[in-house]
């Protein structure tokens, strides 16, 4: 025991005297957003229940809102190594539902070590608290409660095999406990594998990229009633993704970044659940001194391998298909001493062949907003206004 005291002693005095002598640098942010939330449950506009039909004004809840959200930063590197942590509490509080209110904590953990010129190994451990209580309504197969609990962590290696060629090839690990809902609990395990390759080169002195990045992730659902302590239902999936992107300048200011995105669910417990997810997607870039114009436009569709659509009366005959319509637009105008005026587009849209009333999952739904905010920095404070409607 001795021994081992003073073996802590030493090495916590080692640590001691590389963070005195490294580069340190902290940063404490504190934010505060209002706005209009339209749909935060994402319910179907119309649900029967009991012989009952709800419409839109039984079933979204859309409210006023104020965000209060903290961000700090610690950063500290010496020799070869750099570590970084970050902390973010986050509180949304609903003025016209204030029992929907909600508050979340995240802590994220970074070591990078460069083991030479060419190899560096990177760490990353995460915690995070979602604390609210609810049903969000894009589920599909199982039940999706918002508050959970989250353990995760990754480890690997950043790569230059060659010049102008970035790979990065690792594991990561998640453990997510969500919070029970009546009588139904859900956790799960995850770990997989993760790699990134890009190659960059010039044309006309303009940076050019072309990358693929996925993952293979296995996930092991349990299934509780919730005053039990042995599950009574598992699920295995696995999970396959992969996006090939280029990324395309014209000039130094504006660039398109084409992608195309494979999504993969394969269930090996009941063979149900299975589906094939696909689509292109665009983002582009404008960036000067003064103004900042970013986007993003997507197309995605999902096939369900088994399930098997229906409407309110029978099954339909075809496979439960959903098609994602997304477009983001955020344009920034920097208009001095610290200020800047924002206008943000946003949609998104699921449509499904599955039109049961008796349903609440694999249904249509719609989120969409645009605002306008205005925009205060110095480094420590910043406030964001927000104008939703959807």
């Amino acid at each position: 025991m001795k021994r081992y005291k003073i073996f802590t002693v030493i090495i916590l005095s080692v640590l001691f005297i590389k963070v005195a002598f490294s580069q340190r640098k902290n940063t404490f942010t504190t934010e505060t957003q209002g706005g209009y939330e339209y749909n935060y449950f994402k319910s179907p506009d119309v649900i029967r229940i009991e012989g009952v039909v709800l419409n839109s004004d039984d079933l979204i809840s859309s409210s006023f809102y104020q965000d209060i959200k903290m961000k700090y930063k610690y950063k500290t590197t010496w020799g070869k190594n750099k570590f970084r942590v970050s902390a973010l509490p986050f509180s949304r509080i609903f003025y016209e539902n204030m029992d929907d209110s909600y508050w979340s904590l995240s802590v994220i953990a970074n070591y990078d070590y460069k083991i030479s010129k060419h190899i560096g190994l990177y760490t990353k451990a995460e915690f995070k608290r979602m604390n609210r209580e609810g049903l969000g309504g894009d589920q599909d197969v199982l039940i999706n409660p918002l508050g959970y609990t989250n353990y995760g962590g990754s480890l690997g290696i950043d790569l230059k095999p060659f010049r102008n060629h970035q790979m990065k090839v690792g594991g990561f690990y998640n453990f997510k406990n969500f919070d029970a809902f009546g009588i139904r609990d859900l956790q799960y395990d995850e770990y997989g594998v993760q790699l990134s390759s890009v190659q960059s080169f010039r044309v006309k002195r303009l940076k050019h990229k072309i990358g693929v990045n996925g993952y293979f992730k296995k996930r092991l659902y349990d299934t509780f009633n919730a005053s039990d302590i042995e599950p009574d239902g598992e699920r295995d999936w696995d999970y396959i993704k992969g996006i090939l992107f280029y990324q395309l300048p014209f000039s130094k200011t504006f660039s398109l970044k084409p992608n195309f995105i494979y999504y993969v669910r394969i269930d090996n417990s009941t063979n149900r659940s299975g589906f094939n997810q696909f689509g292109p997607g665009i983002t582009m870039k404008y960036n000067t001194k003064k103004t900042d114009i970013r986007g993003s436009f997507s197309f995605i569709t999902r096939n369900y391998t088994d399930i098997q659509a229906r409407n309110t009366n029978e099954l339909i005959g075809d496979r439960l298909t959903y098609e994602y319509s997304n477009v983001q637009v955020d344009v920034r105008q920097n208009i001095g001493n610290g200020f800047s005026l924002t206008a943000t587009l946003f949609s998104r849209i699921r449509s499904t062949n599955y039109t049961d009333i008796d349903a609440r999952s694999f249904r249509n739904y719609k989120n969409q907003y645009t605002g306008v905010d205005f925009t205060l920095n110095d480094g420590y404070f910043f406030v964001k206004r927000y104008f939703c409607s959807a």
